[in-house]
């Protein structure tokens, strides 16, 4: 059993600190991503980002921000449900359920359906939409934060209708079906975004999409800029304090696993030297006492096999009994078995732990 706690222990002491460090990587991260954002260049879907474009080495910035008014490029996708059009629709369909796990009812979701919908489209200036300088998006469906952001169009939740039979076996056999829920988010024509990814010029058009290098991030969000940052800065926090907490139960797991080891060492340690001894005493006491010559050929001269059985070791039951077992004051083993026994040592007759072994004496 104790063998099984310390295993314990030094597993959940080892994953608690790799999720430690796993966290202090994704702290570290988005600070210094969030630290990163406040130095990336915001331009405008206008002549300026072009001309900028063009001064750049091989017509491309790596990373930069556009900021503008989405606009699909001559076909759009359309709301199931409102009049309205965008160029991009993800339309979800989930069932919840109630499931009853070890006494206790907990709600679940499983999707049925989940389409996402994208047509191309770009980034202007302003809402009159002027061609001329617009930033084409590719690959939005990549982009982190665009698809949480999307307005909803639509939301209804259907109630699972049953009958009294039918919510008897569930409630029976632990699973109760709620209902049917259907959404339908939207990026709609018009909206304001805020863009960052690699900008470059493709024939003449300047385009937006992934950057190249992975310590960039490519991001299309409603937010603005400070609203992105205060987000990244907040969640640098919460990883913070989330690897302080797994180093610190990590540490705490470890150190005491150490402590166990210690004074389970300690005390081995201890026993040994009782042990030595009560080898020494009862030499001493051996060698005042006249043996016949039958009893001169012991294993171990460390004590006397006596003719009444019931003083016999109840372990080897050859030697006498010649330790007491404290606290339960049992007089139970010879000294070879006693020490023989494995750790942590337990009274062989009462099965209680063993704090130390002291000689015994016999009138």
């Amino acid at each position: 059993m104790s063998d099984f706690v310390d295993k314990i222990l030094g597993v959940s002491g080892g994953v608690s600190t790799i999720l430690a460090f796993v966290l202090y990587k994704c702290y570290k991260g988005r600070r210094e991503y969030a630290e990163e954002v406040k130095k990336v260049p915001i331009l405008q879907p206008n002549a300026s980002l072009y001309e900028s474009l063009e001064d750049q080495d091989q017509a491309c910035l790596a990373y930069a921000a556009v900021e503008g008014f989405v606009k699909d490029l001559g076909r759009s996708v359309s709301s199931h449900h409102l009049p309205v059009k965008g160029v991009m629709m993800r339309t979800q369909l989930t069932e919840h359920k109630s499931k009853r796990i070890n006494g206790f009812w907990s709600e679940s979701k499983k999707d049925l359906r989940d389409n996402l919908q994208t047509v191309p489209f770009a980034l202007f200036k302003s809402e009159d939409y002027d061609p001329k300088y617009m930033v084409e998006v590719v690959n939005p469906q990549a982009a982190t934060h665009l698809q949480e952001e999307m307005d909803m169009t639509h939301d209804k939740f259907e109630p699972h209708k049953s009958s009294l039979v039918e919510i008897g076996l569930d409630r029976l056999f632990g699973e109760v079906t709620r209902g049917i829920q259907e959404t339908e988010t939207m990026l709609v024509n018009g909206t304001s975004v805020l863009a960052f990814g690699r900008v470059f010029l493709e024939r003449g058009r300047a385009k937006l999409g992934p950057p190249l290098e992975d310590k960039y991030s490519y991001i299309i969000t409603k937010m603005s800029l400070g609203e992105l940052i205060r987000s990244f800065e907040s969640q640098s926090k919460m990883f913070k304090v989330m690897s302080i907490i797994s180093a610190l139960l990590g540490g705490g797991l470890l150190v005491w696993l150490a402590c166990r080891k210690i004074k389970r060492w300690l005390q081995l340690r201890e026993q040994k030297i009782q042990f030595e001894k009560i080898r020494k005493a009862l030499k001493s006491q051996n060698s005042r006492r006249t043996q016949p010559a039958s009893d001169t050929n012991r294993t171990d001269n460390v004590g006397d096999v006596d003719q009444n059985y019931e003083n016999c070791c109840v372990v080897c039951l050859t030697n006498d009994r010649q330790v007491i077992a404290l606290p339960c004051g049992h007089v139970s083993s010879c000294l070879n078995c006693a020490e023989a026994l494995p750790a942590p040592k337990k009274c062989p007759i009462c099965r209680t732990d063993v704090e130390r072994f002291m000689q015994a004496f016999y009138s």
